[in-house]
């Protein structure tokens, strides 16, 4: 995304023409370097900062010759992304994988399901279904590579997956 698509975008969400929002993004990002050369550092809470950082000396081939250089040390601009930054991105980029849950100890239950942060704990977002034997099945879709925490909510009451180990708070703990 270039500079004026993102003010074509800004623009359309806040209801201002494009010529505004391409200057308040000039002025906003001419500020953002000069606060920067000023050795500023700049917090955008719940974004990110904008900070300076003085790289090391360091020695490299020389492409116009068979020795080597030094290359000086160099103050470079750098942006350290905060956690809900981070976590956007991955929520919304982030592969997803598909997770299958068994309940064997609920054989006479009326209604099962699978709780977690996932779902904000909701006990009627991941109901699961009976299978002939007395069995409950279900499967939700969660970003690969976290650990999960979980409960099965049966009729109720909620009790630990006994296939998987659980935490001090007695969540079943399972890494996708």
């Amino acid at each position: 995304m270039t500079k004026d698509e993102l003010a074509a975008v800004v623009a359309e969400k806040i209801g201002v023409s494009r010529t505004v929002t391409r200057s308040v993004l000039a002025t906003l990002l001419d500020t953002i370097t000069e606060q920067l050369c000023n050795g500023e550092t700049i917090y955008l809470r719940g974004f990110g900062c904008f900070e300076t950082k003085e790289g090391s000396r360091r020695r490299a081939r020389d492409p116009q010759g068979d020795g080597i250089i030094e290359i000086p040390p160099r103050i470079r601009p750098v942006f350290r992304p905060y956690n809900d930054l981070k976590d956007a991105v991955q929520e919304n980029l982030g592969k997803r994988v598909t997770v299958e849950f068994l309940c064997l100890s609920a054989k006479h239950a009326v209604t099962v399901s699978v709780v977690g942060k996932f779902n904000n704990w909701n006990e009627g977002s991941n109901p699961m279904q009976r299978l002939p034997d007395g069995s409950w099945v279900g499967e939700i879709q969660v970003l690969s590579g976290q650990t999960m925490k979980y409960q099965y909510w049966i009729d109720g009451k909620l009790e630990i997956d006994p296939a998987f180990p659980s935490d001090n708070k007695g969540n079943t703990v399972r890494q996708i």
